[in-house]
């Protein structure tokens, strides 16, 4: 079955895709933003959760996690090639910061 759905549509998709993160562990601290994997524990009660996204507001940096990148890419996007694209639109307005570059 094939469904079409309209380029505002799939936009609004891929934004509420992202605001779910938020509801994820996020910290703000020093020169930082971080958006955390959901939190895991180990046997003797460790956080294991690793780094989704970090802001860098030295030099405008935003980390995203390659593994993130392509499982969103996967659901949303016929290609890679967009997905940094909005991923950055949506940090930067959620945010309120200017991100020069993406590093993977």
């Amino acid at each position: 079955m094939k469904i079409i759905i309209s380029e505002n549509k799939l936009l609004d998709l891929q934004i509420n895709y992202l605001n779910k993160l938020i509801g994820y562990n996020v910290s703000s601290f020093d020169n930082f933003i971080i958006i955390y994997y959901p939190l895991e524990y180990d046997d003797e009660g460790y956080d294991l959760s690793e780094v989704l996204m970090e802001y860098d507001y030295e030099d405008g940096r935003l980390y995203v996690d390659n593994d993130f990148i392509r499982n969103f890419a996967t659901l949303y996007f016929p290609d890679e090639s967009q997905t940094e694209s909005v991923i950055k639109n949506w940090f930067e307005t959620y945010f309120g910061v200017d991100i020069n570059y993406i590093q993977s």
